[in-house]
């Protein structure tokens, strides 16, 4: 079954990359100008809670785009979605980080050529990363695809789940997964209280961990598709603007809570309830703020999300670099003003994911799903 595009959906996925994109700008927290210093505290910092929308999606459309087809046409269909452009950004990368000799930027301070280094390798190119509870391999060459690493075992796995919940026994299924998601976020509720009493390193328990992300996130998204049509008829059409505004609003207050609170607790777990609004909230498309979502600017960015989301790290990482090489003085003034470092990020990150786009799309109609007749 072929399904239409849902456009509030995409644009939402453009917001969250870019969302994304702004809270790895922590350079803004020493800007001079006390107007970026207050952007990036009260609303920037925290714009990471929305990489739950990004699985709450995956599981979503996993359902909503099955198809009825074999396990490994699925899955070389998902690999080929993936794969090309996680393993071109690893491979610049590796690059960088052999120009530089181990710069902790790019490889968390890992030695060149050390055992270290070429486990980190095996671990980019098999994509298991995240399941690796060490920051020096998990962030290791390009952060941010530890997202990836985490997506295609999802994948892996929820084929079944959904295969199950179209087939006829979906009734057990049901029960089933929400029995594990149950399971699943009472013992991360569980493990973040001990974590904030005793001090764990957060990070990878709170944020990364691939299990709690695969069997708790993506697995709701996976039940809200299922559970969809069924929301919506009892929401109908009456109140629809109010839903769009107030998911607005719920989306600016989760990330300026997360900023004031700064509570381990609420850790990723917690997000599945405000970003699973949202998916709930704009799933019919009817209401004003729809309409906006609806335009081209939106669509836009909505349309090279997966490759802002992949690619950004090089230009706010490589934009001081790059400024370095052409002179030392233009240097210290793109990092003086940073404000205007933060305008050029943003701008640059856009058209490389769109130059990525472009490309990555002539790569996949000509080589990859090119058919040898």
């Amino acid at each position: 079954m072929k399904r239409e595009q849902i456009e509030t959906y995409n644009a939402l996925r453009g917001i969250a990359a870019v969302m994304i994109l702004f809270s790895h700008m922590s350079y803004l927290d020493d800007a001079i100008n006390s107007f970026w210093r207050g952007v990036w505290t009260y609303f920037m910092h925290g714009g990471a809670v929305v990489t739950t929308f990004f699985f709450l999606s995956s599981g979503f459309f996993l359902f909503y785009t099955w198809k009825w087809q074999g396990y490994g046409e699925y899955l070389i269909g998902k690999v080929k979605r993936l794969y090309p452009l996680a393993l071109i950004v690893f491979l610049m990368a590796l690059a960088v980080d052999v120009a530089m000799s181990g710069n902790d930027i790019v490889n968390e301070s890992v030695r060149v050529g050390s055992g270290q280094w070429f486990f980190n390798i095996a671990a980019n190119v098999l994509l298991f990363k995240a399941f690796v509870p060490l920051q020096s391999t998990y962030y290791s060459f390009h952060g941010p695809s530890w997202y990836i690493s985490t997506l295609f075992v999802f994948y892996l796995v929820g084929y079944w789940f959904v295969q199950g919940l179209h087939g006829r026994n979906r009734g057990s299924w049901q029960k089933y997964t929400w029995g594990g998601i149950l399971f699943v976020y009472t013992l991360e509720l569980i493990v973040c209280i001990l974590g904030h009493i005793y001090q764990w390193p957060s990070l990878y328990l709170g944020y990364v961990n691939p299990y709690f992300r695969i069997f708790g996130e993506c697995l709701t998204g996976v039940l809200l598709c299922c559970y969809m049509s069924a929301i919506q008829r009892r929401i109908g059409d009456a109140h629809v603007n109010e839903l769009e505004i107030a998911g607005v609003i719920v989306l600016l207050l989760d990330v300026v809570l997360k900023n004031l609170l700064g509570l381990r607790v609420f850790s990723a777990w917690i997000q599945v309830i405000p970003m699973g609004y949202l998916l709930i909230a704009f799933r019919s498309g009817k209401g004003c703020v729809s309409k906006a979502l609806k335009t081209k600017p939106f669509q836009f960015v909505g349309n090279i999300s997966f490759e802002l989301y992949m690619t950004h790290a090089f230009v706010y990482e490589g934009l001081p670099i790059a400024t370095r090489v052409v002179s030392k003085n233009l240097e210290k003034w793109i990092v003086y003003h940073a404000g205007t470092r933060f305008i050029i990020t943003f701008v640059l990150s856009l058209i490389t994911a769109w130059v990525f786009h472009v490309v990555m799309g002539w790569i996949n109609r000509k080589l990859i799903y090119r058919r040898v007749r």
